[in-house]
């Protein structure tokens, strides 16, 4: 009964790497059509164009803009799923996210949310892979973003503790519903309540929680007692 179990296993694991496998170069394959109808769509652009041919160009462009959105989805979703490239390299922590506060203040002025940063005992340097840690960063940022009130505070708080970095995310929004606090972070997951813009599939919680695991850490959802929004916590090892 152990080696049919072993057995079974093997091919279920076989089949879901391989499945993956597909969807991900069906994915690559799609963006070279999409590159030449974007090429092609931005001559036409150049030639006199009537109201109408105007109207179908605009939709052949926004059209071709929703095909890269899901075509990035595919993508994320087979490489989440298999695991990351991780490019890991020791860097300068306190630079880092001087950097980071930068990029998300930027967006949050463009969607008129406050962002209130603080750090406490981090370490001078972390060992990771910054781009796939600030692609989860983003992730989760975006995440928070969605939900929260216009004019209201995005809280980030950065520390060290128990040889890790803990970076939470707090919104001032509704917070997560019981059922997404079980399974927020699974693929596609999207309740009736769901946090995730319909924008990311449910995907962004998911491939935070794939990057902070192959980093040896854990994504960590609850609410806050003290904005009543959402908390979303990156723990990684340093």
């Amino acid at each position: 009964m152990k080696l049919a179990l072993k057995k079974s296993l093997t091919e279920q694991w076989q089949a879901d790497k391989l499945r993956q496998e597909q969807i991900s170069a069906l994915a690559h394959d799609l963006k070279t059509p999409l590159t030449i109808i974007r090429g092609d769509t931005e001559l036409l652009y150049d030639t006199d164009l009537t109201i109408e041919q105007q109207e179908c160009a605009d939709y052949i462009t926004d059209s071709y803009t929703q095909m890269q959105v899901y075509v990035k989805t595919l993508i994320d979703l087979s490489t989440a799923s298999t695991g990351y490239q991780l490019n890991k390299e020791i860097f300068n922590l306190p630079d880092y996210l001087k950097q980071v506060k930068v990029s998300i203040d930027a967006l949050c002025r463009t969607k008129e949310i406050h962002l209130r940063m603080s750090t406490s005992d981090i370490p001078m340097q972390l060992t990771a892979d910054k781009v796939l840690l600030g692609r989860a960063i983003q992730n989760v940022v975006n995440n928070a973003l969605d939900y929260s009130p216009q004019d209201g505070t995005l809280h980030i708080d950065v520390c060290g503790k128990d040889d890790f970095v803990e970076i939470s995310v707090t919104d001032e929004g509704g917070g997560f519903s019981n059922e997404a606090l079980q399974h927020a972070q699974e693929q596609f997951f999207m309740d009736d309540q769901s946090r995730n813009s319909k924008l990311h599939f449910g995907m962004g919680l998911y491939i935070a929680k794939s990057i902070m695991e192959q980093h040896n850490g854990e994504l960590i959802l609850e609410n806050s007692k003290s904005t009543g929004g959402a908390k979303v916590i990156l723990k990684i090892p340093f």
